[in-house]
C-alpha cells in the first residue's frame, strides 16, 4: 500500500491490520481500533493517523 509518508511505521501497520480483518471479522477490528485510540491517547499516533485509522476502522465496522 502507498501511504501519505508523514504517516509513521506504527498508523501503517494499524491500516494495514484493519484491511486484514476486513468486514467479517468484527471482533479483530474492535480490538484494533481499542489499540489505536490508547496509542493516540498516549501521544504515539498524532492526530491525523488516528483519525485515518478510525475512518477506515468505521468504513469497515459499518459497511453500507
Amino acid at each position: 500500500m502507498n501511504y501519505d509518508k508523514r504517516f509513521s511505521d506504527k498508523a501503517i501497520k494499524y491500516l494495514e491490520r484493519v484491511k486484514k480483518a476486513g468486514i467479517e471479522n468484527r471482533q479483530e477490528l474492535d480490538e484494533i481500533s481499542r489499540q489505536a485510540y490508547s496509542d493516540y491517547r498516549e501521544g504515539i499516533l498524532s492526530e491525523k493517523e488516528y483519525g485515518s485509522i478510525y475512518a477506515l476502522l468505521i468504513e469497515y465496522r459499518y459497511p453500507r
